[in-house]
């Protein structure tokens, strides 16, 4: 049998006090805890967010609207007489690029080349 302490057997009973953590934000909004703290009287901050609640992309579309409808620039651009393109079609088969290799270069879409 293995052998015991033989001295004084005391017992060190420090008090350990346990302390809940703070809320987090999260819990903080929650309804049920913002009308506790209306009810207690505790201070509560309501901050109202930039066109909250509404179903608005922008504030002034009307503007830019204006400024198209006033515009005097065409809404399409006139194609090329075919001249052009044919000059262009033979200039890049020379170099031996296709549609959408010009495209790249030229930072276009591949349509507008093959318009």
């Amino acid at each position: 049998m293995p052998s015991r302490f033989g001295g004084a057997v005391t017992q060190d009973w420090e008090p350990v006090v346990l302390h809940k953590s703070n809320p987090k934000a999260q819990e903080l909004r929650d309804p049920k805890a913002v009308n506790q703290a209306l009810r207690s009287g505790a201070p509560v901050q309501t901050i109202k967010k930039f066109d909250a609640g509404s179903n608005k992309k922008t504030a002034g579309p009307v503007l830019n609207a204006r400024k198209l409808d006033e515009g005097t620039e065409p809404a399409a651009l006139d194609r090329l007489s075919t001249d052009v393109r044919q000059a262009i079609q033979k200039a890049r088969l020379e170099k031996k690029m296709s549609q959408a290799e010009l495209a790249k270069l030229i930072n276009e879409q591949p349509k507008v080349v093959q318009e």
